[in-house]
């Protein structure tokens, strides 16, 4: 039985779309709780100008207050979204150790998120990958809208794969899959992994980013995880979504997709209990119910009732 590796994204990915901003020491809060829930990696913020998104503009900020809580040691354990050089350089000043970047599998979304083609897209990556390879810092970069785009419609397989094939010549660490807006359906993410397999990318080196707009988010989970795939994201609560793509609400939950998972077979170092109640906390923060079920609804071991 091979581990999942689980990144949780919700302090980024999540947190960047709320209708109103926290407080640096409340995220700071929510990151502490999901590293206590022995989560594999934790995105902590990202780097893009507060004009684009001004939620992150406490990066370093929070990046700094995590450091003097738990040591330099930590920085092992989080990510930090770089949408360009400049951001890659403000992360690594920060002591980030791991980041990430985004490519639209469209010229569309690319456009809409970066302002600029996939072409000067891949160029800038390969900057950004040479800068972090000689800074000792691991570069990951997701492809957003590998299923579906909010512009240009359905997106080819053949298309996922020319891009995953580039970004592999560029040795990033892991490639990312993502759903941006929700609408892949599980025999099309089996298709997709498949697709990638007979074109020589490695189950190993793919991660799925998953959104849950149209609700089958777990089922989609389930179909990659039956493909092959160990390496999930997800939002705590199932909070977040996308700026920049229309109507794209609803990370898939961190805590419904392990706890899915686990139930068909899975193996996680994950504490899920700890994880729900990062998920309790950050409903009391935001005082509203969550779209997540588990923290709510609570395991079920087989007995009368609900624990």
């Amino acid at each position: 039985m091979h581990r999942l590796h689980f990144t949780e994204v919700g302090p980024r990915d999540g947190l960047q779309n709320l209708d109103r901003d926290l407080p640096t020491e409340t995220k700071l809060a929510l990151v502490e709780r999901l590293l206590d829930a022995d989560v594999d990696l934790v995105e902590v913020t990202s780097m893009v100008s507060p004009r684009w998104v001004p939620k992150m503009a406490d990066a370093e900020r929070l990046l700094s207050a995590l450091v003097t809580e738990r040591g330099h040691g930590v920085l092992r354990r989080v990510r930090v979204l770089v949408p360009n050089v400049r951001g890659l350089e403000r992360a690594l000043a920060a002591g980030a150790v791991r980041v990430v970047a985004n490519l639209g599998a469209t010229e569309g979304f690319n456009r809409a998120n970066l302002r600029q083609g996939v072409g000067e897209t891949l160029a800038e990556l390969e900057r950004m990958a040479d800068l972090a390879r000689a800074q000792g810092c691991a570069f990951d970069v997701g492809i957003s809208c590998s299923f579906g785009c909010p512009f240009e419609g359905r997106v080819a397989p053949d298309r996922v794969a020319e891009l995953v094939d580039r970004l592999a010549d560029l040795g990033v660490s892991e490639i990312g899959i993502a759903d941006t807006i929700g609408v892949a359906d599980p025999r099309q993410v089996s298709s997709l992994i498949e697709h990638l397999a007979r074109s020589g990318v490695g189950a190993e080196q793919l991660s799925l980013h998953l959104h849950d707009t149209r609700g089958m988010g777990l089922a989609n989970a389930l179909a990659a995880y039956e493909s092959g795939i160990l390496r999930f994201e997800g939002s705590v609560g199932g909070i977040g979504g996308c700026p920049f793509a229309p109507r794209s609400t609803g990370n898939v939950c961190s805590e419904d997709l392990l706890h899915m998972l686990v139930r068909v077979g899975a193996d996680s170092a994950v504490d899920l209990e700890g994880l729900c109640q990062a998920a309790t906390y950050l409903e009391e923060v935001l005082e509203r119910p969550l779209p997540g079920r588990l923290y709510r609804a609570g395991f079920w071991e087989g007995t009368g009732s609900p624990a």
